[in-house]
């Protein structure tokens, strides 16, 4: 059987908003293996994992493609199961910029190479733990607020895992190799961003399960990203416009063919709204540096 589609207009052209931050505390509605990032470009909603099969993302694009998008809207969507205890974040925020303003939703924050070392150490050992505890009773653990889904946004992962000195670079590499090939039964979750995809500035780019290509700069960039064939399937990322921020194609598990996407959109209103309504509910951490308050 043959399929071909003609697109008589295109449903992303005017940009995807992104979803509000709600108002009760109540976590129960949120899926975390389908939570609402976008819209496809057939008009349905875009859904991504952040716990479970295919929830280490690797977004590559240019400076400006829309990977805040990416990162925030998902976060914003599953913003009740954050407060609730049900997920607890962690960030790598190498420029100090992104992350940082949304600060006081992350239990774990680091900027510098040294620093990140220590964060993802303390989330190998939680990995450890949670085998020790879990190893021949289940195959793969129940989230919950003593066992939360421990899920690191990982921005601009090129600056430390290429642009550092080599000890850091490997130590992040072996540590992040590790968080990726260990921790999706583990309830633990990695998600990278990244300007320039190469192999060189992201060695574990292949552990990365699913994958979102944004505006690149090259044709090349698409097949390192989304795999061989992706261009000659129609993933073409090169040619998305400046105006496009957010747009880009998805491919990788449970995913037959590349398919185009537009991540919501999040305002700076939004993101400082969602690290209040998190923080007032003292879901993060303070033995690690977070910003909650006490209920």
């Amino acid at each position: 059987m043959v399929s071909i589609d003609f697109q008589r207009r295109d449903l992303l052209g005017g940009g995807v908003a992104g979803p509000q931050v709600p108002d009760g505390v109540d976590s129960t509605g949120v899926d975390l293996r389908n939570v609402w990032a976008g819209r496809t470009e057939y008009g349905r909603d875009w859904r991504v994992p952040l716990l479970g099969s295919g929830a280490h993302c690797l977004t590559a694009g240019a400076s400006g493609a829309g990977k805040n998008s990416v990162m925030w809207c998902p976060l914003v969507a599953a913003a009740s199961a954050i407060r609730a205890g049900v997920v607890r974040m962690s960030g790598i925020d190498p420029k100090g910029m992104e992350l940082a303003y949304g600060r006081g939703i992350f239990s774990r924050y680091a900027v510098g190479g040294k620093d990140a070392v220590e964060l993802l150490d303390g989330l190998v050992e939680e990995m450890e733990s949670r085998k020790r505890a879990f190893a021949g009773r289940l195959r793969t653990i129940p989230v919950s607020t003593e066992y939360p889904l421990e899920l690191l946004e990982f921005d601009e992962i090129g600056a430390l895992t290429k642009y550092t000195d080599r000890k850091t670079r490997e130590a992040i590499v072996e540590r992040v190799a590790l968080l990726t090939t260990q921790g999706r039964a583990l309830g633990i979750s990695v998600r990278g961003y990244v300007q320039e995809p190469t192999k060189d500035t992201v060695p574990v780019r292949e552990l990365f399960t699913r994958r979102v290509c944004l505006r690149v700069t090259s044709k090349t960039h698409v097949g390192m990203v989304l795999g061989d064939g992706a261009y000659e399937r129609g993933a073409w990322a090169n040619r998305i416009g400046d105006s496009e921020a957010g747009v880009g194609y998805v491919w990788g598990e449970g995913i037959r063919e590349p398919l185009r996407i537009r991540a919501g959109w999040v305002s700076d209103s939004t993101v400082k709204a969602l690290e209040a309504y998190i923080t007032n509910g003292g879901v993060a951490d303070l033995r690690h540096g977070g910003e909650g308050v006490a209920a």
